[in-house]
């Protein structure tokens, strides 16, 4: 393993992570996806960010970037550049791809499910075979990864191709915690400052590809695919296959030289079709994979459910509200009860998630009694 790239990736994660704060799992995947050369599909409503953290990480980088929005009027040229009428001259139909996804690195398609017939075929082969037909010359793509991003999932079988190119998929919302989404108003436009070279990147998915794959982790993973199928969430062998490379990327930013089932949690954003699968996925990924760091997350979404429950009635009935924060603050502190309960015997990933969730329902319990006793007119709680 190199260990100056492994600990330059560690600070990237630490600097996306207070640049970007609830989007931990995004960019765990993120930066998994391009480790292992795998695309990724961010979901969600448009202000939440997507762009800015696509744009930060291939910044971290150095690579040649490129960005785009999709709509259903969007021609070839667009993406794959202009026809060289210097070209058109000697009978060639050849593009100028200068700035264009062809030679790009790092590529952001916001609205990717707006692709129209004319333009598919070529991203499909961009993205699966790293290739650009130029007057019928393969050329290779330098493409490490592709982020798409839509407001909505894709809607018609002949987009079901591209949607089954992008790996890992994260549906991305709007900040829930007041403190997260103060520090988002303040903060200067998210950056990152360069964290490898494109020449260390790719000696880390070297290293990536020579972490290895250990029976257990291979068998758990085949536990998991029985589970999904015989709940009716099905994928293709391609994906299966191609998770292995992800999983592979997970334990090296864990810093392992051999996958464990631990690293498999990462199959929660690679198995669902529809945001409402996500919970199914993840519990059957967690049972079979981590069950500890499995029910830590569920912990840790109860309390923000109850957060987001107990935030909408604020403006509604005072009474009301401040019955329901009293109890929401009960069930925090019930909860973080359960998180220690948890910590007995979990090994160091786990140990990491149990943390991870009871600072931020510490931090949950803090804004509400916050809220609550400026509400009283109690002054700021300590």
């Amino acid at each position: 393993m190199t260990t100056t790239a492994h600990t330059h990736l560690q600070q990237l994660r630490s600097d996306l992570m207070t640049r970007f704060p609830e989007r931990r799992d995004a960019i765990d995947g993120g930066l998994a996806a391009v480790l292992a050369g795998e695309h990724v599909l961010l979901l969600g409503p448009p202000g939440t960010a997507k762009s800015a953290l696509v744009r930060a990480i291939a910044q971290a980088f150095g690579g040649t970037y490129f960005e785009r929005l999709l709509t259903k009027f969007s021609t070839p040229e667009e993406l794959f550049g202009p026809i060289s009428l210097k070209a058109l001259e000697h009978d060639r139909y050849q593009r100028v791809t200068a700035g264009k996804l062809p030679e790009a690195e790092f590529a952001f398609v916001d609205e990717v499910f707006k692709a129209n017939s004319a333009i598919l075929n070529s991203l499909l082969t961009a993205m699966n075979e790293r290739l650009f037909h130029n007057d019928g010359t393969p050329t290779q793509m330098p493409l490490v990864a592709l982020f798409g991003a839509s407001n909505e999932l894709p809607d018609g079988k002949e987009l079901e191709a591209l949607f089954d190119r992008f790996l890992l998929r994260f549906d991305v919302q709007y900040l829930l915690r007041p403190s997260s989404f103060r520090s988002v108003l303040l903060a200067p436009e998210p950056a990152c400052s360069a964290a490898l070279s494109m020449a260390q990147l790719r000696l880390a998915q070297a290293d990536v590809a020579q972490v290895k794959v250990t029976d257990e982790t291979v068998q758990a993973l085949i536990a998991i695919r029985d589970s999904c199928r015989a709940e009716g969430i099905v994928a293709s062998d391609r994906r299966w296959k191609k998770t292995l490379k992800v999983v592979q990327a997970t334990a090296y930013l864990a810093g392992q030289a051999a996958t464990t089932p631990e690293d498999l949690l990462v199959l929660t954003h690679a198995l669902w079709r529809e945001p409402k699968e996500y919970s199914k996925v993840a519990h059957i990924v967690g049972q079979l994979a981590d069950p500890v760091s499995a029910k830590a997350a569920e912990v840790l979404d109860a309390a923000r459910e109850t957060a987001a429950r107990v935030a909408a009635l604020r403006n509604t009935d005072r009474k009301s509200y401040l019955a329901q924060a009293a109890q929401a603050l009960e069930e925090f502190k019930a909860q973080q009860v359960k998180l220690k309960d948890l910590a007995s015997g979990a090994g160091p990933r786990a140990k990491q998630a149990l943390g991870d969730a009871d600072q931020e329902i510490a931090q949950l319990h803090y804004e509400l009694a916050r809220a609550v006793s400026a509400g009283l007119g109690l002054g700021g709680a300590r």
